[in-house]
């Protein structure tokens, strides 16, 4: 029987099956989600976008979207890097066989569990499951519980990966471990009896609360001449019964330290610190010192300061502005970003500003020419009257000020105010005849605190045409005036905006 034409392998009817099977081909792939067709090197980096200390969370339901999803994200060692003692034991465990040989960060911290009454049993089974890798943590964040009776245990193991370290609370133990971490590069600690003299080639350096002696951070610093920031906050530093190191001849060279703060040491210790350390690169500086002396005299930790505030230019993303305040229990001088506070309880009923002048012309005494040149703006604060004394040590210093900003405190009724004006309205005798204070002032801003203000109106009004008159001086040509209690009368305003060139009047 001759065969029909739907029967016959024509070419034709090749064709349309063909046709028809390629077009199944094609639904069917259609009806497949795209991210399926991902080869695994392309869903790694999808899977890497959720990062953050929740990440697990999200990655334990990518696991159950399909088998290849799950084999995925279990061969990636790069999304099983931290493992922390609050994750469940089935996640911690799965972390530790997931990340192959990766360097893996490590969050200690014993108050996870300080409410459970199995926090032991807790903290005993994470540690019995990390220790093993414990020569590729790369960052360890160590906090303990005030009972805590893990001792030194993590920081007695071989962290030989180590970079980062973080611990905070301090330990029963007498013993002090000395840290086996040859890459530790960052230090952050806090309360606890740490030997840190063995650490080395360290880029910043965080002390808080710390029982370090001065002799050890010398040791620390003279082996870590790349540190990049170093901060000491109530770390007393104590020099032991041999007082201060006389041995110490050399300076310690950080020509790489940008940011350094210092509070809470006795001044003894910190200018001594101070005076060792050479730091052409600082950018951010910050010294709180308190003396426990009342009657000392803290003239030489401001010299040591010096060394700081100014002693190198200023960057140029910062503000060339002096600070100063005062008040009966602190004194700041800044220059830039640049600060010290001076704590030094005199008692309520004392003059604050008594000894300001010789403290600033100490804490200026080593400061660059250049960065005096820069400065152009002078900024007081203090609830006492400025003496025309310490006016006159900031003259001496920076000759280019142009604009003055002086603000009252509450209470002070405009009495700093007054007393600069007064200050800037007479010739003072300085050197061989009459000089006039700030000669190149241009702008003021004062902050007034007081309802009756018309004194300080006329006294602004016969500043500005005693200078305008005197050949020495510039124009005062711009007057902001801001009020926190009251405000101008009519007549005041009209006075003040006929005397200069351009008055502003901010009122509460």
């Amino acid at each position: 029987m001759p065969t029909t034409e739907a029967e016959s392998p024509t070419p034709n009817n090749l064709s349309v099956n063909h046709e028809t099977k390629t077009e199944l081909n094609l639904l069917h792939h259609s009806q497949q989600p795209p991210i399926h067709s991902l080869p695994p090197e392309v869903l790694h980096l999808v899977f890497l976008r959720f990062t953050g200390y929740y990440m697990y969370r999200r990655r334990l339901r990518f696991r159950l979207v399909c088998k290849y999803w799950a084999e995925v994200i279990n061969s990636t060692p790069e999304l099983w890097t931290l493992v922390s003692v609050g994750f469940h034991p089935e996640l911690q465990a799965m972390i530790v066989r997931n990340s192959g040989n990766r360097l893996l960060e490590v969050d200690y911290d014993e108050t996870w569990w300080e409410e459970d009454p199995g926090n032991k049993d807790r903290l005993a089974a994470f540690s019995r499951l990390i220790e093993p890798s414990a020569s590729r943590w790369r960052t360890l964040a160590y906090h303990r519980m005030e009972d805590s009776e893990s001792g030194t245990w993590p920081l007695s193991l071989p962290l030989h990966s180590l970079e980062r370290i973080e611990i905070d609370g301090s330990t029963r133990n007498a013993q002090r471990p000395t840290l086996d971490a040859p890459k530790l590069s960052h230090v952050d600690v806090r309360l606890p009896s740490v030997n840190l003299r063995s650490l080395c080639s360290l880029q910043s350096l965080r002390l808080k609360a710390t029982n370090s002696t001065l002799d050890e951070l010398v040791t620390i610093l003279r082996a870590s001449p790349g540190l990049h920031t170093l901060s000491l906050t109530k770390t007393l530093l104590e020099n032991g019964t041999e007082g201060l190191p006389s041995s110490y001849t050399t300076k310690i060279r950080l020509p790489r330290l940008c940011y350094l703060h210092i509070s809470g040491p006795l001044a003894e210790s910190s200018s001594f610190l101070l005076n060792s350390i050479e730091a052409p690169s600082l950018e951010m500086f910050n010294a709180k010192v308190t003396h426990p002396n009342d009657a000392a005299d803290l003239t030489h930790i401001c010299e040591a300061v010096s060394l700081y505030l100014g002693a190198f230019p200023l960057p140029k993303d910062q503000k060339p502005q002096v600070r100063i305040a005062a008040n009966s229990w602190d004194m700041w001088l800044s220059i830039g970003n640049r600060t010290i506070n001076i704590r030094h309880p005199m008692g309520p009923e004392a003059d604050g500003a008594q000894g300001m002048p010789a403290y600033i012309a100490s804490a200026m005494k080593h400061l660059d020419s250049r960065t005096c040149e820069e400065v152009t703006t002078l900024d007081i604060w203090c609830p006492e009257d400025i003496t025309r004394e310490c006016l006159c040590v900031i003259h001496s210093r920076f000759p280019r000020i142009q604009q003055l900003i002086v603000t009252d405190g509450l209470g002070a009724v405009g009495t700093r105010v007054r007393s600069v004006v007064q200050h800037l309205s007479l010739p003072s005798g300085l050197g061989a005849g009459e000089e006039w204070l700030l000669p190149k002032l241009t702008r003021l801003q004062l902050g007034v605190s007081g309802s009756n203000n018309r004194d300080i109106v006329n006294m602004i009004v016969e500043l500005v045409g005693r200078r305008k008159e005197a050949e020495q001086t510039g124009e005062i040509t711009e007057l902001e005036i801001r009020i926190g209690i009251g405000k101008l009368d009519a007549s005041a305003v009209e006075t003040l905006s006929q005397s200069i060139t351009k008055f502003d009047l901010v009122e509460a």
